[in-house]
């Protein structure tokens, strides 16, 4: 059941603002950060990638759980605990001495992010069910805004207060995520179509973890969070390792992030016209030749390649990536499909930092960077297995209310 009514524009606004803080600072700013926070904490690069790796651990244990809790819950519950985490994650990251005591809220950032993501994507496709693609591109834009954000921010405190920039910036996430957490709880409402619930059939999550549209798009979802969150987090690194000045990659990331602001919408949008699947390939195709550019040329030139063309696709990517996880099944079990995608993404992001940040140590940053063009193109190849919509309708011969999940 679609409510009549939908909400507001300020909806949207206020999924932008969430994302922003629960995608971008919670987990994609250390990359960001991670220099200057490494000197402050005297800690090795594989130990910084561990830093990344427990906060994707915090996501991936509890994930799925996140997804369950939120149903019981309500959406609206489950993000205000998630960003109430994060923010407390945030607040004792700025007075951390110690590389334990960041291990903890490294942790409760992942933890918050699980129950903040899924559900503010289950509420906005439960209220804009026709506009999927276009209204999840909003959302993840709000990541992109965080990303300008992050990378114009830092360098600049580094320039002022060089001893507490990373102090600082985690406490200006912190006083941030205090204010999304108020427009939360005044703008967000639970869709109406909740209510129905009980009278719908049981949902069989066992129909679709073993769905094999549903695991090729989950598979896909697993590569898009290992690579870009191995780049994410090591890409300053790797731009201060051949050279470059601090303010000046901080720029390339700020313009990155401008960028992806309007890619999110503009691929949605194209995708719900197009169609996913064309349109995926193509973005991924693209980021692919991004992360080539600084293999071939490690200088100032490969890296702007690297960052124009990402700060285009990159988010654009999530958002088609996420809405087909969404069309692999029957609308009612939406959710429950985008969730277990988000667990593969979880794992990604699990083995990535750590793998990278192991690794770094002993063969450097353009080894790591090929492997993840590799992991790439492994899922542009996923990408043309994956059946178009008007496929998947047209091969189904059973309906969902006789027991069958897909479309």
């Amino acid at each position: 059941m679609v409510p009549e009514q939908k909400p507001s524009y300020l909806y949207i606004l206020t999924g932008m603002l969430v994302s922003l803080v629960a995608i971008s600072f919670a987990r994609l700013a250390y990359g960001v950060v991670l220099p200057f926070m490494k000197e402050g904490l005297s800690i090795s690069y594989k130990m910084a990638g561990l830093l990344g790796t427990i906060t994707s651990l915090g996501y991936l244990v509890t994930v799925m759980f996140a997804g369950v809790v939120s149903t019981k819950w309500g959406e609206k519950r489950a993000i205000l605990c998630g960003l109430s985490l994060i923010t407390i994650g945030f607040l004792n990251l700025s007075y951390t001495a110690s590389y334990i005591y960041s291990s903890i809220f490294m942790f409760l950032l992942g933890i918050g992010t699980a129950f903040t993501f899924t559900p503010l994507i289950s509420v906005l496709i439960q209220w804009f069910p026709a506009q999927r693609g276009l209204v999840i591109g909003f959302v993840n834009s709000g990541a992109g805004i965080g990303v300008f954000i992050t990378g114009a921010l830092v360098p600049f405190l580094h320039s002022l207060y060089p001893e507490t920039d990373w102090r600082i910036t985690w406490r200006i996430f912190c006083i941030l995520s205090v204010l999304v957490c108020l427009m939360v709880l005044l703008i967000i409402k639970n869709p109406p179509m909740k209510k129905t619930a009980a009278t719908e059939p049981p949902v069989l999550p066992r129909q679709i973890y073993t769905d094999r549209n549903v695991i090729r798009v989950a598979l896909i979802y697993g590569v898009v969070g290992l690579t870009y969150i191995t780049q994410s987090i090591f890409m300053m690194s790797f731009m201060l390792d051949e050279g470059l000045k601090a303010q000046h990659a901080g720029k390339l990331i700020a313009i990155g992030g401008i960028l992806s602001i309007l890619s999110s919408p503009i691929w949605g949008g194209i995708s719900d016209r197009l169609g996913r699947k064309s349109a995926l390939l193509l973005a991924m195709a693209f980021n692919l030749l991004s992360t080539i550019a600084p293999i071939l040329m490690p200088n100032s030139f490969g890296f702007t390649v690297n960052l124009l063309i990402q700060g285009i696709v990159n988010t654009g990517v999530f958002t088609m990536v996420q809405t087909l996880s969404t069309e692999q099944v029957h609308p009612r079990y939406a959710t429950l499909s985008f969730s277990y995608a988000t667990f593969y993404f979880a794992v990604g992001q699990f083995i990535g930092p750590t793998l990278a940040g192991l690794a770094i140590d002993y063969v450097g940053f353009t080894s790591i960077f090929s492997l993840s063009a590799v992991w790439m193109a492994a899922a542009l190849y996923l990408v043309t297995k994956v059946p178009t919509k008007t496929e998947l309708q047209t091969s189904m011969s059973i309906e969902p209310e006789k027991g069958n999940v897909n479309i």
